[in-house]
């Protein structure tokens, strides 16, 4: 058994964590809930030996624990599986797992590694292609291969106690995907593996978890069974309720100038065809929906419209500027090493103030970076730090933020809630109706279905690159999921405007 005790952290006069004291019991999974930078993933990474506290202790079976490295962590029995991959995509399954575990020099016995994977896939009902290239996998079987990893790396330390720590584990997977990896958290804790499981998911928590613990603004504020309502746990959560997103759905009417348009979009790549002949319009004062199982071609229709991959046959027309929430933070809206005043000023900073005459004006970033921080609930000690050093929460804020500052005519939004908590997520979801309200065109691809559904107005569904009108919101949400696998085209059910805002779910 796993024991924190009055673990304290502060990063300049943030206070990160303040007293936090948890028990982690084998063959258990535990719930760490939270608000973006609640201080959850500063606490996990603690644990796992990458940040010293300021105070306290951890403690196994009563003896005291230092941990100074993620690999002294490992030789304790401590596994962590990061919100972000760590994979190299150009190398197979085998070889990522080799380059993380294998120390030694000399010869590489790939036939070894790859019987040690499917062992541990099989005792989890996962199939696994050890041969297979990272970058051709789904995202789900990216997320099976970390696990993997960091339970052989487990295996290799061969401590009698393994504990194992999941950042966000579905952040990035599609519900589908979803339902495949909860049993397998389920049959960890079976084998005796103590699980910390942190999510802003609570419909999950209640699936996979025995127990949750609650961390606001730094402190422990409640511990208990993973029994307690969506509410309560929200109340505690957040500090306060959350309005959840709701809204009657109301398509622009025809007059209303079209923003954006794809029309018979064929996109053709590597000898394939990606997207076929897909028409979608978005009108000013309107948020279309594009509901699909990930991999259908919601990528390549978003890059279609921002110019970055061009038409094979069809046409797209965009204004030069769009407000844009791309899928992956990191590698496609932050520049990492920059200061968070840096990154938000990145749209606007040739503009004045943040310009003047040809000469940057950083005091102005500052100014800016501190409004805007103030109005998103962006969490860090001050606009001066590198945003890496933000939780993941607080970086898509950071993005939100920016690109809805300044009231943009066009908006693209891919995943816009990916990573935050239910407060953050109804937060946004609340700002890009506003924008639709005075008057935005908003194109809007989601992986959340009930998030979708509560605020578009017209829903197409992707399905193998082809776009198919869903009707909505003349049918109901188990019509969508079917067309979404199927692509088979459905007769709508004639029940008038549904509002399933009360469903939405983070």
């Amino acid at each position: 058994m796993i024991s924190l005790n009055g673990i304290s952290k502060r990063f300049g006069d943030l206070v990160a964590l303040a007293e936090v004291s948890l028990t982690i019991a084998p063959g258990r999974v535990l719930g760490l809930l939270g608000e973006n930078g609640a201080g959850k993933s500063t606490l996990m990474n603690i644990l796992f030996g990458q940040l010293k506290p300021d105070a306290g202790s951890i403690t196994s079976g009563g003896t005291a624990l230092r941990l100074r490295s993620p690999a002294e962590a490992l030789r304790h029995g401590l596994g962590m599986v990061h919100q972000h991959f760590a994979l190299v995509p150009t190398l197979s399954v085998v070889d990522n797992v080799v380059l993380a575990l294998q120390s030694s020099l000399g010869r590489i016995d790939r036939a070894a590694w790859s019987a040690r994977l499917r062992q541990r896939a099989d005792a989890l009902r996962w199939d696994i292609d050890p041969t297979a290239l990272v970058g051709s996998l789904a995202i789900g079987q990216q997320q099976r291969v970390e696990i993997l990893k960091a339970l052989l790396a487990l295996d290799q330390a061969g401590s009698a106690q393994r504990t194992l720590i999941l950042d966000e584990p579905t952040a990035v997977l599609t519900p589908q995907e979803v339902d495949e990896l909860l049993p397998a958290v389920r049959a960890l804790a079976a084998d005796g593996v103590a699980v910390v499981y942190i999510s802003h998911k609570l419909a999950e928590i209640a699936r996979v978890c025995d127990e949750v613990s609650v961390l606001r603004r730094g402190r422990v504020v409640h511990r208990g069974p993973a029994t307690e309502t969506t509410e309560r746990l929200t109340h505690l959560m957040v500090g306060s309720p959350v309005s959840q997103p709701s809204r009657q759905a109301c398509p622009a009417p025809s007059t209303a100038p079209v923003r954006i348009a794809a029309r018979d979009l064929t996109i053709r790549s590597d000898g394939r065809t990606i997207l076929h002949q897909v028409t979608v319009e978005v009108r000013a004062g309107e948020i279309v929906g594009v509901a699909g199982v990930e991999g259908n071609g919601q990528v390549p229709l978003v890059q279609a419209v921002l110019g970055l991959l061009s038409a094979t046959s069809g046409s797209v027309t965009a204004p030069g500027k769009i407000a844009v929430i791309p899928d992956d933070r990191q590698r496609e809206a932050l520049v990492m090493p920059l200061s968070v005043a840096q990154n938000l000023a990145l749209r606007r900073y040739r503009e004045v103030p943040f310009s003047q005459s040809g000469w940057l004006s950083p005091a102005a970033w500052n100014v800016h970076a501190r409004a805007l921080m103030a109005s998103s609930d962006v969490r860090a000690p001050s606009p001066d730090v590198a945003v890496a050093t933000l939780s993941g929460g607080n970086q898509q804020k950071a993005v939100v933020a920016r690109e809805l500052d300044g009231d943009p005519a066009v908006i693209i939004a891919v995943n816009p809630t990916r990573g935050l908590d239910v407060g953050a997520a109804a937060a946004v979801l609340n700002r890009l109706i506003a924008a639709r309200d005075r008057g935005a065109a908003v194109l809007l691809i989601h992986s959340d279905l009930d998030e979708l559904l509560a605020i578009s107005d017209r829903v197409v569904v992707l399905h193998n690159g082809r776009v198919s009108d869903s009707s909505w919101p003349v049918c109901d949400r188990a019509a969508i999921s079917r067309l979404m696998l199927s692509g088979s085209p459905l007769e709508p059910r004639a029940t008038g405007p549904l509002n399933v805002g009360a469903e939405a779910t983070s």
